[in-house]
């Protein structure tokens, strides 16, 4: 009983699939010794987290944090953020949340 080789030719190379342009990599948000800058976009998504990092605080140690970098080294956010130009990150005492204040 002989056996027949199969005949078929070897698949033609894949074609390339078309892609989109590759975007370029953003720049890095500069980095400060406090941390990354801010960019005015996202100021309000960073206020929301700082004020929940400010009520966490109040919660659990029963006072308010006297500064931003109170909460750094009570490890409630990872590093503080910089605000935008000529303003500052302030808490407010009376409504627990964090707001830009002129410096």
């Amino acid at each position: 009983m002989a056996l027949a080789a199969c005949h078929k030719t070897p698949e033609e190379p894949a074609q390339p699939v078309a892609t989109s342009p590759v975007a370029a990599p953003q720049p890095a948000a500069a980095e400060v010794p406090d941390g990354p800058a801010v960019a005015e976009a996202d100021v309000s998504a960073v206020l929301a987290e700082l004020t929940q990092a400010v009520r966490k605080f109040a919660f659990e140690q029963k006072r308010t944090p006297s500064s931003i970098d109170e909460l750094v080294t009570g490890g409630y956010i990872g590093a503080k953020p910089t605000a935008p130009s000529g303003k500052r990150f302030s808490i407010d005492p009376k409504s627990m949340q964090v707001v830009l204040a002129k410096p």
